[in-house]
């Protein structure tokens, strides 16, 4: 069995330790050690698997399009996991979903043939700095799902106010927080990209180039609707997603058409 199938495995076991905790509304205290070292073991295995799958050349490395899918789901694991270790009561929602999404690109890298592409050694810091923007608007994606499901719930008393449930305001306080941070590295990533952008003029750049800057235009309307109008609810939930929409066009729409 591959270094994929056994992270998997463990990001599985994170899952099912968490899981019953959020539907019964109760505190995963006694679970969370057990929680964090099956999720620490998913994410090493995970780059482990990813090692194994790399093709280095003298020009960079080259990786399927799968494979730079799951490497992006492995930077969103990790960013993930730290607020756990650091014990911020409202990420504990959020880690099936991205544990998920990871098992899901595991899968999908492992057993799907995708598109090689090459990665260049020149552009190294402006692809790892892309990738943990990208992952950032992500995690804030998921904090407004999450907002829009306690916010549901609450009011139609399916849920109640507990120890175990994040208040809403702190959700969207964090949530805020997260996007702009992903808003402020987006802005340096275009910066950086501007640069090589000028150096390799390519359709697929000006591509990538163009979704970038509209899905920034996005997260920094809606940021500056909530500053100025105080903008929150469907607003905010639409405009989050419309954002990560167009990121993950720039990101991965050449390659897919």
């Amino acid at each position: 069995m591959s270094y994929a199938i056994f992270s998997m495995l463990f990001y599985c076991a994170s899952i099912l330790l968490i899981a019953p905790s959020l539907a019964q509304g109760q505190t995963a205290r006694s679970n969370k050690t057990l929680v964090l070292l099956t999720a620490l073991a998913g994410i090493a295995l995970h780059y482990l698997s990813l090692l194994y799958w790399e093709d280095t050349t003298p020009n960079g490395t080259s990786m399927t399009l799968l494979e730079i899918s799951s490497l992006l789901s492995l930077v969103i694991s990790i960013l993930a996991t730290i607020p756990l270790c650091l014990k911020v009561r409202t990420i504990s929602f959020l880690l099936p979903i991205a544990y998920g999404f990871a098992i899901i690109n595991l899968a999908m890298a492992e057993f799907i043939p995708s598109q090689m592409v090459q990665l260049h050694q020149h552009v190294f810091a402006h692809i790892v700095l892309s990738m943990v923007a990208y992952s950032v608007c992500f995690i804030a994606m998921l904090y407004s799902i999450q907002i829009a499901w306690l916010d549901n719930n609450l009011k139609q008393k399916k849920i109640m106010p507990s120890p175990a449930v994040p208040p809403l305001m702190l959700v969207e306080r964090h949530f805020f927080r997260v996007l702009l941070s992903g808003e402020i590295l987006l802005t340096i990533t275009l910066i950086s990209g501007s640069f090589y952008l000028a150096q390799a003029f390519e359709p697929s750049n000006v591509h990538k180039a163009v979704f970038s800057f509209l899905a920034w235009i996005v997260f920094g309307v809606l940021l500056f609707g909530h500053w100025k109008w105080h903008w929150r609810g469907k607003r905010m939930i639409i405009f989050t997603i419309s954002g990560i929409i167009l990121l993950t066009i720039a990101y991965f729409g050449s390659k897919i058409m």
